[in-house]
């Protein structure tokens, strides 16, 4: 390299340096501009005329000046500052801000302009912000198809039974300025049960006045802090594992930090930012035996599950959070970082169920080779090349259940409810068992397997340990996230009582080891593993070959 272009490229980096660390204040508030969804054919015509600006055009828009704002101050915006901050930290969080934005769903693009007002001089360091803002229609249709996932374990997807779906919904989007959504869903699936969700979510501040506004914008992300009003009628089906469907009829409250007006439900596809959240919910449950298909006045389920048929009413508090993969390289198929889950509920009167629930769990993946790029795979050695990439995984996961009676006024302290219970096995949880596999089960069989109906548990745990390493061989398969596993795991699921003596509750768990192959889609994580059981109970419900879909690497 020659003398000059070392001194130009020294005068690169001082320059650069100099922009990133000029100093600018910004004016408060910012102004908030509408602009038009351009098609090409405007586009084109634009570039051979005269372009105007964003402030010449005036569109209406439907968005809350005081909205933007509260969501810049979110961002770590000071408008306040009594010194000018550096413009690299102000990009930084205006990165953030509209990225926010478009996550809500409620935008086609968001685009912030620095500039200087026309009154003041031109070496003063105060800043106009300008936020201009393409809104998406008022309304959203859809129609289309879909999964439906009928959760076997009220913990997490693990051990889903995926159905194929109709899908339609519409959808009123930022009609009060607020990125506030108002979704009725409606949807049939392949065994003709249809799923019926009204639901209308919008920042929390906006549903409360004075001091109690100003408290919420007050807090950190204040304006994020999302309500959601929402009623349901769904079916969930458990004949598979224990020959029975919850009707579920639901209304509840939910106030938590996601974004405002995603489709997000913050565990699913979607959202990869760490979630909280508090639940209120009453639901009336009617569960329904299995019918016996040669004789339909006949139930087919075992005595244990037509002895918990019937309906209840179930009036709970829920708080829970998720990292939902934040701190890991990767959220479906990670190498290196840490994730975890937890939460509490509650349920109790007015409802005839009542208990305290608690679960939760966390991960560690640690990077034991790092990944060559493509030229140090062309030089590294053949033992090298098959170890690229090579990382140890850690998980565990834990749930308990106590039945409460409130002195009487719900059922609860003898026994718990079956939709209640814990069910553990399948992919991504207990791999060489099927969907709850494990557990107590009935003693007179069951249509759900040849094992008898699950009947659940009020205290489980499960735990693995994993070396995963990129698909040798192919490029193809590794530039597309294609991993290979070994895992061995161990797991066990029983009553509170049996769970009091720990060493019988350690000694009672079952263990399997095995391989397999993952990848990382936008759906969840895909995995196809085969596994060997190495201990297990006459009664569980085993499995070699499994293939699943889950939100977790566990």
């Amino acid at each position: 390299m020659s003398n000059q272009q070392k001194r130009l490229e020294e005068l690169n980096e001082r320059l650069s340096n100099y922009v990133q660390n000029y100093p600018i204040k910004l004016i408060f508030p910012a102004n908030v501009f509408g602009t038009k969804q351009k098609s090409k054919l405007n586009l084109q015509e634009e570039e051979q005329q005269s372009p105007s600006t964003y402030k010449d055009e005036n569109v209406p828009i439907r968005t809350s000046t005081d909205f933007i704002n509260y969501r810049l101050l979110d961002s770590d915006i000071n408008f306040l500052a009594e010194e000018a901050t550096p413009l690299n930290n102000i990009t930084d969080a205006l990165q953030d801000f509209v990225a926010d934005l478009e996550k809500t769903g409620c935008y086609e693009s968001v685009q912030v302009v620095l500039g200087r007002p026309k009154d003041l001089p031109s070496n003063n360091e105060a800043r106009q912000l300008d936020v201009i803002l393409q809104e998406k229609n008022w309304y959203k249709l859809y129609i289309g198809g879909g999964i439906k996932q009928d959760h076997a374990s009220a913990i997490s997807s693990n051990g889903m039974i995926p159905k194929v779906q109709f899908e339609s919904s519409a959808s009123l989007i930022n009609l009060s300025g607020e990125c506030d959504v108002t979704q009725l869903n409606y949807a049939v699936d392949q065994t003709s049960t249809p799923t019926l969700v009204f639901s209308h979510t919008r920042p929390l501040y906006s549903l409360l006045s004075g001091s109690l506004s100003d408290s919420i914008l007050n807090m950190d992300d204040g304006s994020k802090i999302g309500v959601t009003l929402k009623a349901s009628l769904d079916t969930v089906d458990y004949e598979h594992i224990r020959s029975s469907r919850d009707h579920v009829q639901k209304i509840g409250v939910k106030v938590a930090n996601s974004t405002i007006g995603s489709s997000s439900t913050g565990h699913g596809p979607g959202n990869d930012e760490i979630y909280s959240g508090l639940e209120w919910s009453l639901a009336l449950r009617d569960i329904v035996p299995r019918r016996s298909l040669s004789s339909p006045y006949q139930c087919d389920a075992s005595p244990e599950v037509l002895a918990g048929c019937g309906p209840n009413l179930k009036h709970s508090l829920k708080a829970d959070y998720r990292l939902n993969g934040y701190l890991t390289d990767d959220r479906f198929n990670p190498t290196a970082g840490i994730d975890s889950y937890g939460g509490v509920e509650v349920a109790g009167p007015p409802g005839d169920i009542g208990f305290i629930k608690t679960w939760g769990g966390g991960a560690v993946h640690i990077p034991i080779v790092p990944e060559l790029d493509e030229e140090e795979k062309d030089q590294a050695g053949f033992f090298n090349n098959l170890l690229n990439g090579l990382s140890l995984h850690s998980s565990i996961h834990f749930g308990a259940l106590k039945g409460l009676s409130f002195g009487g006024l719900c059922s609860g302290s003898d026994a718990t409810n079956l939709s209640d219970r814990f069910h553990v096995g399948g992919s991504h949880q207990l791999r060489g068992f099927l969907p709850s596999g494990i557990g107590p089960r009935s003693l007179v069989g069951g249509a759900s397997t040849p094992a008898g109906d699950s009947l659940g548990g009020e205290v489980f745990y499960t735990a693995s340990t994993m070396l995963s390493m990129p698909f040798p061989g192919n490029r193809l398969l590794q530039s597309n996230g294609v991993r290979l596993f070994g895992f061995a795991n161990a797991g066990t699921l029983t009553s509170f009582g049996n769970a009091m003596d720990i060493g019988a509750f350690m000694r009672s768990s079952r263990t399997a080891v095995g391989g397999g192959i993952s990848v990382g889609t936008q759906m969840g994580k895909i995995e196809l593993t085969y596994a060997v059981p190495l201990r297990y109970g006459p009664s569980d419900a085993r499995r070699s070959i499994q293939g699943g879909i889950g939100f977790t690497f566990g």
